[in-house]
């Protein structure tokens, strides 16, 4: 039995309204993969209204609109005058109705999933008594979009045996898999590497769905994903070609995605409703503080602001956790549970992120030693408890935009600002550091 197939569950049916080919691919492989369903796509909701009347459909997601036309609600209507059992999954940044459930982003895909296995009645003691093959099969046409698979890969062969096809982080030119496709339409991964290979695609479909098919939560889940896969990528290959490339779409994404927020509150808001990592969460509100910080500093300009945009993204990038994210002082790395391989991670991760970006080609002046600085120590180990006066402009701003977005992501909502900049003034004292509190005192919220 293959892990398309639930058992003792009659076969799903999950219509998902998308006119995008990426997206479609997103979702196809995340149904499958995860509630066990198939899928069938229509572009717009004739389509879709013709699908429902020909097919037992048992789950329909769709947006709330499309180009222009009420696609949830054309559909809905069509559910309820049929009196059809069929559920609906509307996405948007408004409600449909109470009746169905309503997903601001399909993208984020935990709550899409649990959503799905609920309308589906897929339950996780149906998952956990699926009888899983050694194999986990995956459709070839998958592999035209990748360059290389985080795991190994089989064919099956005509004596029904798995042969080692492509080996894991190997690249593969495309033409073995146009001659591979002519004979088989699936490959396989061992089953206990299925998740792995699957998030990975995942984070490779997102990476290339156009920004303006998605609303403003998916635009943040997609910057989360790429930025996932621009870390993973990082470890594996170090600078390349394709890492510098990928670093620079998701620096240009982000910026473009703190241009649709007028206010931090608004982003904040956002972002603290999008199960977003913290590691996400604080480079993208770091970026937009310290945007802010270059607008209004005297000896700012563009290329600064390109410079600590470049800087907020690269800062953790060698960190794995939300949980090593999170530690800024010596004391919180004491008193953390992490191991010691990783105690040892997070005390070198500006000095190590400060060497990799060295090789970067043509990376801002400089922006070596704001990463190296950013927690107040030259030489980028360990955490300062005191800041000397031999830290740079830069490094300064950007430490006090740490320090600020932390509080911001840590209270959850109920932030102070007279509070966190009666605390800022406290803890950094000197002439260099007020002046920059100054203009953070002075942001709307």
């Amino acid at each position: 039995m293959t892990y398309n197939n639930w058992v003792s569950l009659q076969e799903n049916i999950t219509l998902i309204v998308e006119e995008n080919s990426e997206l479609q691919r997103f979702y196809s492989l995340n149904f499958t993969t995860w509630v066990g369903s198939k899928v069938l796509f229509a572009k717009n909701p004739d389509e879709a209204i013709e699908l429902l009347n020909k097919n037992p459909i048992n789950l329909v997601v769709t947006k709330l609109m499309m180009a222009k036309s009420p696609c949830s609600e054309l559909i809905w209507n069509e559910i309820k005058n049929k009196k059809l059992t069929t559920k609906l999954i509307n996405v948007g940044l408004k409600k449909l109705n109470d009746e169905v459930i309503n997903l601001p982003s399909a993208l984020d895909i935990q709550p899409l999933m649990k959503a799905s296995a609920k309308y589906l009645n897929v339950t996780a003691q149906d998952m956990a008594q699926l009888a899983m093959p050694e194999y986990f099969e995956i459709d070839v046409t998958y592999f035209f979009f990748l360059l290389r698979s985080v795991t190994d890969v089989y064919l099956k062969n005509e004596s029904g045996e798995f042969e080692l096809f492509l080996e894991a982080l190997k690249d593969y030119p495309k033409e073995a898999i146009n001659n591979i496709a002519t004979k088989h339409s699936k490959l396989y991964v061992k089953k206990n590497e299925r998740l792995k290979f699957v998030t990975n695609l995942t984070q490779e479909f997102a990476t290339q769905i156009p920004e303006d098919n998605l609303n403003k939560d998916e635009q943040l889940s997609v910057n989360e994903m790429s930025i996932n896969l621009v870390s993973e990528k990082l470890k594996q290959f170090g600078i390349t070609m394709e890492t510098v490339e990928l670093s620079k779409r998701n620096i240009k994404n982000m910026v473009e995605s703190c241009r649709r927020f007028p206010t931090l509150g608004n982003l904040v808001q956002r972002l603290l409703r999008n199960r977003s990592s913290y590691l996400y969460k604080h480079n993208q509100l770091l970026m937009y503080v310290c945007s802010h910080l270059m607008d209004n500093i005297d000896w700012g300009n563009e290329d600064q602001k390109k410079k600590i945009n470049f800087v907020c993204f690269f800062h953790d990038i060698v960190l794995e956790t939300d949980e090593q994210a999170m530690i800024y002082t010596e004391k919180d790395l004491k008193n953390s549970g992490l191991t010691d391989k990783e105690k040892d991670l997070v005390n070198k991760h500006a000095q190590l992120a400060a060497e990799l970006i060295h090789k970067y080609p043509n990376s801002p002046m400089g922006s070596d030693v704001i990463i190296r600085q950013h927690h107040g120590v030259n030489h980028g180990v360990g955490f300062a408890e005191s800041f000397t006066a031999n830290l740079s402009p830069m490094s300064i701003v950007f430490i006090l935009a740490e320090n600020f977005v932390d509080t911001l992501i840590q209270k959850d909502g109920d932030f102070d600002m007279q509070e966190k900049i009666r605390e800022m003034r406290e803890r950094f004292t000197t002439q260099r550091f007020q002046k920059i509190i100054d203009i953070l005192e002075g942001f709307t919220l």
